[in-house]
């Protein structure tokens, strides 16, 4: 079994994405044996209301029967906007959508601002797990129209403190010399929260210095069981994220096994 916890459909402003639709991820999840694969909509980072872009997701799964059983849609939620909370239950309620990835820095706002808090609350009490991208792309390769921040552990930290049983997925869970140093407090947060971190970018070799970005610093500090595997389609090309995980000498099959799939079946009842 391989779940897939960082995947998108849609498209992206600054650059030509390919395979950026459901069915051509399909084609390539059959490829590599990837049973499922949580996705939200790229669009819905830039419409002026997130909300257009959850039914274009909603209606692409309803296209095909084979979509249903292979996505779990993850909402795009603005809580900026007026009618968020609105949203949020038609994306829950109606859609049937799982989760809800948030794009702080895309939107507008902070994760300790008030509207921030109150959605992650709501999306607690629904049973839905909030997932946190830290960037998007690579900020030394971003187009000069793009954003220039990435959150930190840190970051995400505070909104845990504020928030310690809501459910959370860390995105693009690297760690660089370019971002703080995760405060030791920071750590014991996330280490007593239901947090994940996905594989898709740390490298399995040890960097050194406090803030390598590795799996091996994921795994010293947060165990195997909050590491899930994620592949970020169709940022990054399908085979990397695979060989990452596979080649990851300090985990054993049992491990394995947890980051492959169940790591994220526990945290998503599947």
């Amino acid at each position: 079994m391989l779940v897939d916890i960082s995947a998108y459909t849609g498209h992206w402003p600054f650059r030509n994405l390919r395979g950026n639709n459901l069915a051509e991820l399909l084609q390539r999840m059959n490829v590599y044996g990837v049973n499922k694969a949580i996705v939200s909509n790229l669009n819905g980072l830039f419409y002026v209301d997130s909300q257009i872009a959850n039914e274009e997701l909603n209606k692409e799964i309803l296209s095909n029967e084979l979509f249903k059983d292979r996505f779990i849609p993850f909402a795009t939620i603005n809580p900026a906007l007026p009618w968020w909370k609105d949203a949020l239950k038609t994306c829950h309620e109606k859609f049937g959508m799982k989760g809800l990835r948030i794009f702080p820095l895309y939107h507008h706002y902070k994760l300790t601002d008030d509207i921030c808090i109150d959605m992650v609350k709501a999306a607690r009490d629904l049973g839905m797990p909030i997932s946190i991208p830290l960037r998007m792309t690579d900020l030394r390769e971003r187009s000069w129209f793009d954003v220039n921040e990435a959150l930190s552990y840190n970051d995400v930290a505070v909104l845990v403190s504020k928030v310690p049983d809501a459910k959370y997925m860390i995105l693009d869970a690297r760690i660089t010399d370019n971002q703080p140093a995760t405060s030791n407090e920071s750590v014991d947060i996330l280490k007593s929260a239901d947090v994940l971190f996905d594989t898709s970018r740390g490298s399995g070799v040890p960097v050194k210095g406090p803030n390598s970005e590795s799996l091996t610093y994921l795994k010293a500090n947060f165990g195997a069981e909050r590491l899930a595997f994620g592949t970020e389609t169709p940022f990054v090309d399908y085979c990397s994220p695979f060989f990452r995980l596979a080649a990851f000498e300090e985990l054993d099959e049992k491990q394995k096994t947890m980051i492959w799939a169940g790591n994220a079946e526990r945290m998503l009842k599947i």
